[in-house]
């Protein structure tokens, strides 16, 4: 009998041959049928599942190293017993929404926890520990007015506000932070805290978390517009952030500095006032004008707070100078004291948003890896600059894709079955319309990514690999139309662009278009009448905000997963999604206009328009809001129960594309909605992002840290 182990490695079989005496090898080794090493590579291959599993085992016993479904065990060791809900790959978590919540860290900072019962600082860590946002305490208590005894006055808290100390006016704005910085003293509330309704109590504690997501940009291109330069690739005003710092100690409080809120113009012009001093200090905002280096600070000047720099002589500074609105993202570049109309302006700076949806400087590998899963291999790959050569066409990106073309066309081995990737390597401006014809059995890849060369140690430098890259940390804007022809069994996947234009898909036999983590300023249509091609197309949007969706009676299915849609986003009236002939499948998503398929399966979804479906014998709606006048399939769960029935509608903490809040819910939202998603989540875009489960665990868990007699009041946005 022969035996025989698959999959055993060479080394754990090395191994264990080396542990038997020479002669016996050898006498093996020489036999006409040797079954030694047969025999033992069934035993090292045994011997390598008891060596995993008895590392594992000692994994296991520290929260460190443990797997993750050893966690509630070890949790329960200590006496935690209600561990915040996982939020993993599975929930969304955990694939692109930032900071996702950490079981782990609850169970190993628990003695922590118990060794400061009783203290704002821990009541302020154990709730950022369990949403994984940052968070801000305040005890009311301190910051209530009152008279004072001459023998204990306490100058900290003075009964008035003075009107000279403006940036502490500005902190004590509810705009600011929710009102979680305000410094003033104010006279007593007798409404509970935990009611949302009062504050300043003496047995209020407020916790106020913030799940905005702050990202960088790296000197990326400012957009010219009429009004002054705007960061924005599409040019919406959008306020400017400063990367919040990480907190080392549990005993420090949070303060501004920590917080993912937007850029206060006075913090931005006390940071600037430091590093003219002098003083190590990182500040928002750089400024590179035309392609030269980083202005100074005392160049960057803080737009309505501060004029242009001068010299001796009272006279502007020679040179570029620029006027920094914070709130609006705006700059104003000055030469010689006059305004200037450079030929371009960088910015590096910070910007934020909800959650890691459309086009973004975020780490979108896992995403994109799960959208290019099971395709062909990569045979050929490029990267593209905007500074490389055109040979007469409208841009590199235009270029790179009229190679791809002359590359399929070669009759000597073509790419035929494979992958071909183009990688935008930066985040200029693109500007030009688009076009490629992709083969038969062929799939074309455009993805933001920076494609890197490789150092060995010794300093060489070896050519980067074909389909090894880097999707993260860019945002490129192609300006003008993309439209992409396929053959028989062809895709397209686009990958981290901002199209300020249409994807167009023209007459032809393409199989899939996949559009992941892209901000669409236009629709993405595809073109044909109901005797057209296209009839296998399946349209997949991921992570994605466009316009719309418009597509030829002959494409069959349309599928949405964590989108925002808006009509409004390019001017035009029609309805959102138009797809006569398509199925519907739409999971976590905003679409704001009306919608018209053939059939619709939908959950914890946010449909705020008239939905019109053909073929309501088919297809379900779970747990999702439909405006009202709809016409869909059999509900469950959803807002309204009924096609009939009256409902409240969705309340957003803004409709303005640019604000970094643009179609989340709001906290006046009603629950059914705001928690009506299924699992108890939020309905829509952010429906991924579990924010209501975080935010009851955080009151859960903070019970046995709260001091008796005090109360709790939880903001979260």
């Amino acid at each position: 009998m022969t035996v025989q182990a698959v999959g055993v490695p060479a080394a754990a079989l090395e191994r264990v041959l080396a542990l038997l005496p020479v002669h016996v090898r050898a006498r093996d080794e020489a036999a006409t049928d040797p079954l030694l090493g047969a025999l033992l590579a069934a035993v090292a291959g045994e011997l390598a599942v008891l060596e995993a599993d008895l590392d594992e085992l000692y994994a296991s016993w520290f929260i460190e190293t443990c797997p993750e479904w050893v966690v509630p065990y070890l949790g329960d060791l200590v006496g935690v017993a209600d561990l915040p809900p996982e939020l993993g790959t599975a929930g969304g978590a955990a694939a692109g929404s930032g900071a996702a919540a950490s079981r782990r860290a609850v169970v190993a900072n628990t003695v922590a926890y118990r060794r400061r019962k009783g203290t704002v600082a821990v009541i302020e860590q154990v709730a950022r520990d369990v949403t994984g946002w940052p968070a801000r305490a305040v005890e009311y208590f301190r910051l209530l007015a009152a008279s004072t005894h001459v023998n204990h006055v306490r100058l900290d808290r003075p009964a008035s506000a003075s009107l000279r100390r403006v940036a502490t006016l500005e902190l004590a704005s509810p705009a600011i932070a929710r009102g979680a910085l305000d410094p003033l003293a104010h006279t007593p509330e007798a409404r509970r805290i935990a009611s949302g309704r009062g504050r300043h109590g003496i047995p209020n504690v407020g916790v106020f978390l913030f799940s905005m997501q702050v990202y960088d940009a790296t000197f990326a291109p400012a957009r010219a517009t009429p009004d002054g330069w705007l960061v924005h690739p599409l040019g919406y005003p959008t306020p400017l952030f400063a990367p919040p710092a990480t907190e080392e100690a549990v005993e420090r409080l949070a303060e501004e500095a920590d917080l993912p809120v937007p850029l206060r113009p006075r913090r931005l012009l006390e940071l600037l006032w430091a590093a003219r001093a002098g003083l190590a200090v990182e500040l928002p905002v750089a400024v590179r004008v035309e392609g030269g280096d980083p202005l100074p600070p005392e160049r960057l000047r803080v737009c309505g707070l501060e004029d242009l720099a001068v010299d001796a002589a009272d006279d502007p500074l020679a040179g570029w100078q620029v006027l920094v609105d914070a709130v609006a993202g705006r700059l104003h570049p000055y030469l010689d004291g006059a305004p200037g109309t450079p030929s371009e302006l960088q910015v590096a700076h910070a910007y934020g948003n909800t959650a890691d949806v459309g086009a973004g400087t975020y780490d979108r590998s896992e995403v994109h890896a799960a959208v290019v899963d099971g395709g062909p291999a990569t045979l050929a790959q490029v990267a593209v600059h905007a500074g490389d050569p055109t040979d007469g066409l409208a841009s590199p990106l235009a270029k790179a894709l009229h190679d791809a073309e002359q590359a399929w066309a070669q009759p000597v081995d073509p790419p035929l079955g494979g992958t071909y990737v183009v990688a935008v390597a930066d985040s200029a401006t693109y500007d030009g319309a688009l076009a490629v014809r992709v083969p038969a059995a062929t799939r074309l890849t455009v993805v933001a990514a920076d494609w890197r060369a490789r150092v060995r140690g010794d300093g060489e430098v070896l050519a980067p690999v074909p389909g090894v890259y880097s999707p993260e940390g860019l945002r490129p804007h192609q300006l003008g139309d993309l439209a992409v022809t396929g053959g028989p069994g062809a895709s397209v996947v686009l990958d981290g662009l901002v199209v300020e234009g249409d994807v167009v898909v023209t007459e032809g036999e393409l199989a899939e278009l996949v559009v992941s983590q892209c901000t669409v300023a236009g629709r993405i249509r595809v073109q044909g009448d109901a005797d057209g091609p296209n009839r296998s197309l399946t349209v997949s949007l991921v992570r994605t905000v466009a316009a719309g969706v418009d597509l030829a009676p002959t494409v069959p299915a349309l599928l949405l997963r964590d989108c925002a849609l808006e009509a409004a986003l390019d001017g035009g009236g029609a309805p959102t999604i138009r797809g006569a002939g398509a199925h519907l499948t739409a999971d976590g998503s905003t679409v704001r206009g009306g919608v018209q398929v053939r059939s619709l399966d939908g959950s914890s979804c946010v449909l705020d328009g008239t939905v019109a479906v053909e073929h309501r014998q088919t297809g379900c709606v779970r747990f999702s809001y439909v405006g009202p006048g709809s016409r869909v399939p059999r509900r469950f769960r959803c807002v309204p129960a009924s096609d009939t029935a009256a409902a409240p509608a969705p309340v957003y903490a803004a409709d303005d594309p640019g604000s970094p809040a643009w179609l989340a819910l709001a906290p006046g939202c009603p629950v059914v909605i705001a928690e009506g998603g299924e699992g108890g989540s939020e309905m829509g875009v952010h429906h991924h992002l579990r924010r209501p489960l975080r935010a009851n665990a955080a009151r859960r868990l903070l019970d046995p840290y709260v001091p008796v007699g005090l109360e709790i009041g939880m903001v979260w946005s």
